[in-house]
């Protein structure tokens, strides 16, 4: 039985880039955010995230959308869904990066352009965050395909 994970991100966008993140000696990103906790709404959750992650008060906007993921973790199965907000952090733009409240967490802004390059996880999110840029409809992606 695969451990499920139910997670709310942060789409923070500005100057046409993606604040991304990169936990320690990962060859991947992902967006910011984290676990849901029991009793907590997705809102909720992704609030808290970036108050413990970054130490910004975050605006949560629009629901973009969802991208579930599988993978193994020590030979664990593991199943994900991401739920992605468009967020407001007013006091950071790019280039500056926020500095990290966790010591294994790094941030970054990388140009929409970039996120292949970035190797953002999980992947569909690549073409998802790319196409909702220019037209901002509800989406789902997937993994499991």
């Amino acid at each position: 039985m695969p451990t499920t994970h139910i997670l709310a991100r942060a789409v923070v966008r500005a100057a046409g880039c993606v604040l991304l993140v990169r936990a320690e000696g990962a060859p991947h990103t992902f967006l910011p955010g984290g676990h849901r906790e029991p009793g907590e709404g997705l809102a909720e959750c992704l609030c808290r995230e970036l108050r413990e992650e970054i130490g910004a008060v975050a605006t949560v906007d629009t629901y973009l959308g969802a991208v579930e993921h599988r993978w193994r973790r020590d030979d664990t199965p593991q199943y994900e869904i991401n739920h992605c907000f468009a967020t407001r952090l007013p006091a950071l733009s790019p280039p500056t990066a926020p500095v990290s409240e966790e010591e294994y967490l790094s941030f970054e802004w990388v140009e929409i352009e970039q996120l292949e390059a970035a190797k953002l996880q999980p992947a569909p999110l690549r073409m998802l965050l790319a196409r909702s840029a220019a037209r901002p409809t509800p989406w789902w992606g997937s993994t499991l395909t």
